[in-house]
């Protein structure tokens, strides 16, 4: 089969490799979109911290957020057929160790990453190959673009989910790019009386509009701290939900936020934060809540999917062919301004 291959630092290549033949409880799947994650451009360019520290070894096959169809079973899987719609988890775990056996997944010590950290090779090729524990299926009413987007929702829906957003509270997300997005809309769906995205990008705050936020902060027009006061007024801000890897933003997260308030931090950092004030963060009582990966948010996500509730088709900005893989990595910056969400399609058919 073709796969995208990452061999170093700004090095991806389509190549030739094995196909997978699945083994007990194991399923193959015939990938049909596949999302591009800003993710797969830091393991493209070596700026992942992940990647420095040695975490991410080359070559390897990125792409974790995916939907397809099951092209053959291996023995003993029960839940799945050939033909079927699924998409698959962010991670995979052991499968054989306690926490494992009594499907606490997320607590698996020899934890792998689909297509990024402790790679298991992801979703940049014609087939992938998920644990049946992994894979979940896909409803004849969710197109397979939206099925790209349940791996980002549901990490964006964890970032809520930890953030503790209740029915009337207020929540600010720092960062407009799909995760911030996504967090937004899902902040709103879980009661949030007001929430408001800040950003830099006007086509981006556009989106965050369009999706139902009640106000898009441009830090371009109006000091963050000015607009935060402007937009929530007295009631203040009772969750930041940090999705914007700057460092200066989560300094800057835990003075915004309500006496108690939390911040969710939902995104990865190239550098360490410097000169943190521990004591705003401790005479604050702020709750600092670390969001890696979206085990068991599958299934709400696909429930709203399913329901028309959740909608991510309007945050694609580009449609792209399997080929098209390497031009995609090394244009990715120069798109920055109007770049949302990149899809590629492997099989354009019905996506």
């Amino acid at each position: 089969m073709k796969a995208a291959r990452i061999f170093g630092s700004n090095d991806i290549r389509i190549v030739e490799v094995p196909t997978p033949v699945p083994g007990p409880g194991e399923v193959l799947c015939r990938v049909v979109c596949a999302g591009v994650c800003g993710t797969d451009h830091a393991i493209y360019t070596g700026e992942f911290s992940f990647v420095k520290n040695g975490s991410i070894k080359f070559p390897m096959t990125p792409g974790h957020e995916w939907s397809g169809t099951v092209a053959e079973i291996g023995p003993g899987v029960t839940r799945f057929e050939p033909d079927q719609r699924v998409v698959g988890d962010t991670m995979v775990s052991c499968g054989k160790c306690y926490d494992c056996l009594i499907g606490q997944y997320g607590n698996c010590k020899a934890m792998r990453a689909v297509g990024t950290i402790a790679t298991w090779d992801g979703a940049y090729a014609e087939y992938i190959l998920m644990p049946e524990r992994h894979l979940f299926h896909l409803a004849d009413e969710i197109s397979f673009v939206n099925g790209a987007f349940v791996e980002p929702a549901a990490t964006a829906l964890y970032s809520v989910v930890l953030g503790d957003v209740k029915i009337g509270d207020t929540v600010l997300v720092l960062g407009s790019g799909p995760i911030g997005l996504l967090a937004a809309k899902l902040a709103k769906l879980c009661g949030a009386s007001k929430v408001a995205v800040v950003g830099r990008k006007e086509f981006k705050l556009q989106k965050a509009l369009e999706l139902g936020v009640d106000a898009a902060i441009d830090t371009n027009q109006m000091p963050l701290e000015e607009a935060v006061k402007e937009v929530f007024k007295d009631w203040g801000v009772d969750c930041v939900i940090e999705a914007s890897g700057s460092t200066a933003l989560f300094k800057q997260a835990v003075g915004l936020v309500n006496q108690g308030g939390v911040v969710s931090v939902v995104a990865f950092y190239e550098q360490k934060v410097p000169d943190f004030d521990i004591d705003e963060f401790v005479f604050g009582g702020v709750k600092i809540r670390g969001v890696a990966g979206s085990l068991g948010m599958y299934k709400p996500v696909l429930r709203l999917m399913e329901a028309g509730m959740l909608d991510a088709g309007p945050l694609v900005t580009g449609r792209y062919g399997f080929d098209d893989i390497p031009a995609i990595m090394a244009g990715m910056s120069e798109r920055n301004a109007t770049r949302i969400k990149e899809i590629v399609e492997m099989k354009t058919a019905s996506v």
